[in-house]
């Protein structure tokens, strides 16, 4: 699997944290990967076969098609066969209220044909394609998401507590961010709602949990009691009662099969794995 991400332009990176691409042949056989949350929403276009989302708690299911998505909260199931190809963006985790769309998207997938249209959509995947895979593929998503966001939507209170909640890990009190941020709790909790969805101990607590998760990825086999206390648990059971909600399976599932979705949203891609392994 090929996977690189891209920084913004210079006049984007308030708003969003990277395009990325990634690209792989053609499956043998049906593969699912647990997609889980990292407190960003984000957009996400198939240039080749397009795979499935799953809800596994509506049991809801869609094509991976084109589609923005905000925030999750709970754990997706990405399903894929045939060769895939995917352009998509990572926003900042206000970023998806600069689209200026009726809701944030909270669990929530909107189709691209719902927000710019059918022609929109396929001339937008008509060009992504007729770019390498690269920084000029990249470039060309960033260009058609420019107009589309309104920079204003950046609100600095709210980039600078989440900046609080990450340098954390997501292991601090909502008050010490709101005292760190020279703001009060009220209006922290107002602003996260209107710029994120949720509010902040929620995002606080999908930040822990995705950190506890990208140790228990690279880490050895008895790493989860150790992370449990280094990401702010009060024990084992809290941190397995965590896991469970948000990815839908134990640890010790979740780290029997490949997961390949989880690691690139932790920076590595199975490239760098297979590397590391030879």
């Amino acid at each position: 699997m090929g996977y690189q991400r891209f920084s913004p332009p210079e006049h984007l990176r308030d708003l969003v944290e990277h395009v990325w691409l990634v690209e792989s042949p053609p499956l043998p056989s049906l593969r699912r990967d647990i997609l889980i949350p990292n407190g960003r929403p984000g957009l996400a276009v198939a240039l080749a076969d397009p795979g499935t989302r799953h809800d596994s708690v509506t049991g809801t299911e869609w094509p991976n098609a084109a589609s923005v998505f905000g925030i999750m909260t709970r754990p997706q199931v990405i399903g894929q066969t045939g060769a895939s190809s995917y352009a998509g963006v990572e926003f900042k985790p206000w970023g998806i209220a600069a689209l200026g769309l009726s809701t944030l998207l909270v669990d929530e997938v909107l189709q691209f044909s719902d927000w710019v249209g059918e022609g929109t959509t396929a001339a937008l995947v008509d060009d992504l394609r007729a770019e390498p895979f690269g920084q000029s593929r990249a470039d060309r998503l960033a260009a058609f998401l420019s107009p589309r966001l309104d920079p204003a939507r950046a609100v600095p209170v709210v980039a600078a507590a989440v900046r609080v909640i990450d340098d954390a890990f997501g292991g601090t009190a909502v008050a010490e961010v709101a005292e760190q941020t020279g703001t009060s709790y009220s209006t922290l909790y107002r602003l996260f709602r209107l710029s994120l969805g949720i509010g902040p101990k929620q995002y606080a607590e999908i930040i822990r949990y995705y950190h506890f998760v990208g140790g228990l990825l690279g880490g050895p086999a008895d790493a989860q009691a150790t992370l449990s206390a280094l990401h702010g648990y009060y024990d084992q059971a809290h941190a397995a009662r965590d896991f469970k909600r948000y990815t839908g399976v134990s640890a010790t599932s979740f780290l029997a099969v490949q997961n390949g979705i989880a690691a690139l949203m932790h920076g590595r891609s199975v490239q760098d794995d297979a590397a590391a392994d030879g």
